[in-house]
């Protein structure tokens, strides 16, 4: 027996000369009954802390358990995977019965492979994922050491190289050396080949435009080998040379000039003709910021959009590169380099998804600017609605005034031919993409339009006639109906809708046809252009598939309609939202007025008067944003709009900054120092540079040290400071900082790619004393893991761990991975369950003994009660036995036929004494039955009865005789 809590136990124990103290007898003549309580609660609170201190059954253990640890990191490779399984099949294969074993692998994390069980057979694979990059032998051990059980001896058998990269093993040993249990290990080295690495690349962090640094890089080969160097910058070849490489390390540099401001992230790629090693070690990285003027970036994809524009941006002082969407870089590195990026009327298709998430990336995560400007193909015509673009904007695209929209009708023409059954890569059948991209499309009309749902296959039928949206649950109920089957005929389904889409009274009409197009195409074109130029119906089509036919598109295009093609189908109901919006809204106003100024702004300082306008594109503005220039009445559209984004700054502009809009501003006089104002707005910069930030990369935690001082060198303390950090997938993260040291703040952060990290630091705090706020763009690179360093087989670690917990290697003889260690364990089973029950048995005794009062009488009684049973069952014995007697003697005497004699003397003898009793003058008291008389001891319903029939006997007696005697 054991106590797990001796210390608890102790101080619990204190509670019982407290509760005798307490509960002793005060009264004599309750004394008994009290002691009794006492002793009863005295013995269910020492139960009780006996359970509370942990008693326990201490008891030997012989059974052993083992952990294998199985190195799955990329430094072992996979090769060694069914080397370390055979190892394992040999030692369990002749283990005692009841030993145990578990499997858990491990790399840069760990995983359980195996549970503890008692077979001896080995997986035969591995199934368990772990990161490969690096290895952790101590998070391998303490997940070994938490997996264990406690009433066994324990082993830990590590199957690795020992080449540890993150973690602190040994300290984890000594851990297990604390709790007992044995550390061994088996050495698997992979076959060593000889390896070319890049082993650094120097870069100064920070340069100024214009200024000549050298690259570096510094190359190890483990032979004399002929390579090929690149270098690159943002992803740019800028130098390629084949080189020979001696045995040992080289180093080549190479002068570069920092042209231009901005972020340069380098990189360096060696490639062998030979075979390598790692090809995870011939890569690396490093980062350069290039400190110059501010420079912005112009996007546009047609010149004639920045031919005013470009030359009143640089008037202004701005640094300006020009480019096209197709040329904008997709990466945030590229995009870093500006301080903010302008768009001219750039249609939304023109861009890729990439490009515009990195432009909302851009803005919210590295603090840049964009100032949108608008003309026919931007904001609602240029296809932005739900876009990131849409979402970095002061302005979205739809508009909600409902009074100032024309009634639209909308037929929507769905192929449900058999292929629309089809189950595309979404996991949804086509024509239930097809439904849903409907209910979508509905819920964007006012009340007040009107919508009809057509189908065809060889021929057109209605799901829903043409009708009011108001009710558009019904709508959606009815397009819930729609199945697929049969075959594809186009011409079928636009008759059955240009029939009835004539005679419609809406200002605009439009028809949504989705098909895949296999259908006969004569006459759709003309009919399509007819429906156009003759009643001012519009077609758009939605074509299904990677190579639809070309008739579709002409459609489109005579229908005055949108094309779009679909490869994706989850993106069908996008699409029908998109449609929607184009044609349901008026975007472009056009004619002259001239803004309204309804707010004060930095970028209209020193502009008191505003030339006329001649259009504009319809928008409205979001609810945090700045209304700085508005639209004529009664509309009053935003035309100049701004706002926060993340951390950066967008202006929306829904004119142009051309002839065809603006042709009385580009001639205004103001209008370069409008743009420029514009542009400065949009970019943020800090107002001081008394921060230096660096990154220290320490196990698998990247640390953000931020260093403040002021101008003369002092600590700059209780800074509020956040670092915004977007990693190379354009995932972005908040980390905040704290002060550890007199001006140093810190964090930390776990990279998990490869690539050019970028940081963001913001924030405020007093400077000189006066409010300064702080805003830092930076870079860092995450290079290849210390995994692929492939050093020479060294068992030293694995060696070390084993000495401090007295195992050992056991490659040679996988039989002694069972045989028991010298470690001697017991086993505790706690008793508190068993305690804690016969305390709840005690409690009614406790309560009965203190509540209830039991005397002598109730004892009695009690006594009584248990004896009822057999008081009762003697008189019905005797009285079972008197009546076989009284039947026995019936039988001899014949009683039984005098029974009606009997009775007739009975009833003369009542009436005899019924007679004297009237006769006599007064009643007389009753006399006391003395002891003397014979029928004392009779019963009174018994005395009369047994004389009348014992002297009828008599005289039957005495016949009997006379009758035996005349004979």
């Amino acid at each position: 027996m054991s106590i797990a809590n001796p210390v608890l136990f102790l101080i619990l124990l204190l509670a019982l000369p407290l509760t005798w103290v307490i509960g002793w007898p005060r009264y004599s003549f309750r004394r008994r009954r009290d002691v009794v309580s006492l002793v009863i609660r005295s013995v269910l609170l020492l139960l009780v802390i006996l359970a509370i201190g942990g008693l326990q059954l201490v008891r030997a253990v012989e059974k052993q358990s083992v952990v294998f640890l199985v190195d799955v990191s990329d430094s072992v490779g996979t090769e060694m995977q069914e080397a370390q399984l055979a190892y394992i099949q040999e030692a369990i294969s002749n283990k005692p019965t009841d030993d145990e074993w578990a499997v858990v692998v491990f790399g840069a994390d760990v995983a359980p492979e195996r549970a503890f069980n008692t077979l001896t057979e080995a997986p035969p694979n591995l199934r368990s994922q772990v990161l490969t990059g690096n290895t952790n032998i101590a998070e391998a051990i303490q997940t070994a050491i938490a997996i264990f059980p406690a009433d066994a001896r324990r082993r830990i058998i590590i199957l690795s190289d020992g080449q540890e990269t993150i973690g602190d093993a040994e300290a984890k040993a000594r851990l297990a050396e604390a709790a007992g249990i044995e550390i061994s290990y088996v050495p698997f080295f992979r076959q060593q080949m000889a390896d070319v690495r890049i082993i650094d690349l120097e870069a100064p962090s920070r340069v100024i435009e214009s200024q000549d640094f050298d690259l570096s890089v510094s190359i190890e080969s483990a032979l004399e080998t002929p390579a090929r160097l690149s270098l690159y910058a943002n992803g740019n070849l800028i130098r390629e040379e084949d080189i020979q490489l001696p045995q040992g390390i080289t180093r080549y540099t190479l002068t570069q000039s920092g042209a231009q401001s901005g972020f340069l992230n380098f990189s360096a790629r060696i490639d062998v003709l030979n075979e390598d090693g790692f090809s995870q070690n011939n890569q690396l990285a490093s980062f350069t910021q290039v400190v110059g003027p501010p420079r912005v970036l112009l996007v546009a994809s047609e010149e004639a959009e920045i031919t005013q524009l470009l030359p009143a941006l640089q008037e202004a002082g701005l640094n300006v590169d020009v480019t096209t969407p197709a040329n904008l870089s997709p990466e945030s590195a590229g995009l870093a380099d500006y301080k903010s990026i302008i768009v001219a009327n750039v249609p939304a298709t023109d861009f890729t998804q990439r490009q515009m998430e990195r432009l909302d990336s851009y803005v919210s995560e590295l603090g840049g600017g964009l100032v949108f400007i608008g003309g026919p193909d931007s904001y609602g015509p240029g296809r932005y609605y739900d876009t990131p673009i849409e979402d970095a904007l002061p302005v979205e695209m739809q508009i909600r005034d409902q009074q100032r929209l024309p009634q639209l009708t909308i037929a929507y023409l769905i192929d449900r031919s058999g292929s629309m059954a089809a189950v595309g890569t979404s996991g949804v059948a086509n024509i239930e993409l097809a439904k849903r991209a409907i209910d979508l499309s509905i819920s964007f009309l006012q009340p007040t339009d009107r919508a009809a749902v057509g189908t065809f296959d060889t021929g057109g039928a209605w799901v829903a006639p043409f009708q009011p949206v108001y009710d558009e649950r019904e709508l959606q109920r009815l397009v819930a109906t729609l199945r697929s089957g049969g075959g594809t005929d186009i011409g079928a389904g636009l008759s059955l809708v240009e029939r009835d889409i004539l005679q419609e009274p809406s200002q605009r009409k439009h028809i949504i046809l989705l098909t895949d197009g296999g259908s006969n195409p004569e006459g759709l074109v003309e009919r399509t252009q007819q429906l156009y130029e003759q009643h001012d119906v519009t077609t758009s089509v939605i074509a299904i598939g990677s190579n639809p036919p070309a008739f579709l598109q002409e459609m489109a295009r005579v229908g005055d309609g949108n094309y779009h093609q679909v490869a994706d189908v989850g993106q069908i109901p996008n699409v029908f939202a998109l449609e929607t919006v184009l044609a349901s809204r008026t975007f472009i106003e056009e004619g002259d007025f001239t803004a309204v100024r309804t707010s004060n702004s930095p970028i209209l300082d020193g502009i008191t008067a505003l030339p006329p306008y001649s259009g504009y594109i319809a928008t409205t503005e979001k609810d945090l944003a700045t209304v700085v220039l508005r639209g004529p009445e009664p509309n009053s559209d935003p035309l100049l709009a701004t706002w926060q984004y993340g951390l950066g700054r967008s202006v929306a502009f829904t004119s142009d900054a051309t002839a065809r809009w603006a042709s009385n501003w580009v001639t205004w006089d103001n209008f370069v120092r409008f743009w420029g104002q514009v542009v400065t707005w949009s970019i943020t910069e800090s107002a001081t540079n008394n921060i230096e930030t660096r990154i220290v990369m320490q196990d698998e935690m990247a640390r953000i040290i931020v260093d403040a001082q002021d101008e003369v060198g002092g600590f700059l303390n209780n800074l509020q400071l956040e670092a915004a950090l977007l990693d190379p997938t354009n995932t972005g993260r908040t980390v905040r900082l704290s002060q550890v040291a007199p001006g140093r703040y810190e964090g930390a952060f776990r990279p998990t790619e490869e690539g050019a990290y970028f940081l963001t630091i913001t924030g405020s705090g007093l400077v000189d004393g006066e409010e300064t706020s702080f805003n830092e763009v930076n870079g860092w690179v995450q290079s290849y893991s210390p995994e692929y360093t492939q050093p020479e087989p060294d068992e030293g670690l694995l060696v070390s761990i084993a000495a401090l917990t007295g195992g050992q290697s056991l490659e040679a003889v996988p039989e002694e991975a069972f045989v028991p260690s010298e470690e001697f364990r017991t086993a505790a089973l706690p008793l508190w369950p068993w305690l804690l029950l016969a305390a709840m048995m005690l409690l009614p005794f406790d309560i009965a003994v203190r509540r209830l009062i039991i005397t002598r009488s109730d004892l009695q009684r009690l006594g009584d009660w248990m004896n009822r049973g057999r008081s009762v069952a003697v008189p019905d014995e005797r009285l079972s036995t008197l009546r076989d007697a009284r039947s026995r003697a019936r039988n001899r005497t014949g009683a039984g036929e005098e029974d009606a004699t009997v009775a007739r003397l009975r009833q003369r003898r009542d009436q005899r004494r019924s007679t004297e009793a009237d006769q006599q003058p007064r009643p007389q008291a009753p006399r006391r039955p003395s002891s003397r008389d014979p029928e004392f001891n009779l019963p009174p319903d018994r005395t009369s009865q047994d004389s009348t029939v014992g002297s009828l006997l008599k005289r039957r007696r005495e016949r009997q005789d006379d009758e035996q005697g005349d004979e």
